[in-house]
């Protein structure tokens, strides 16, 4: 998770927000990996940040 969101810079500490945040991380991860499209993560999370329509794929593809 560090390297592709840098959570060693996240400044959430307070209760249960690392926690959470971390979860939601890991979600993320495992949306784009179930993506079809380019082999790297690092560059699906771009593409979904360029491309509203592959985001909503990649959204179509959480089951």
């Amino acid at each position: 998770l560090d390297v592709l969101f840098d959570e060693d810079a996240c400044r959430s500490r307070k209760d249960h927000a690392a926690e959470n945040l971390a979860l939601i991380r890991k979600l993320a991860i495992n949306t784009l990996q179930a993506t079809p499209g380019p082999a790297r993560i690092s560059h699906k999370m771009l593409q979904a940040r360029w491309n509203n329509d592959f985001l909503l794929s990649a959204l179509a593809h959480m089951r």
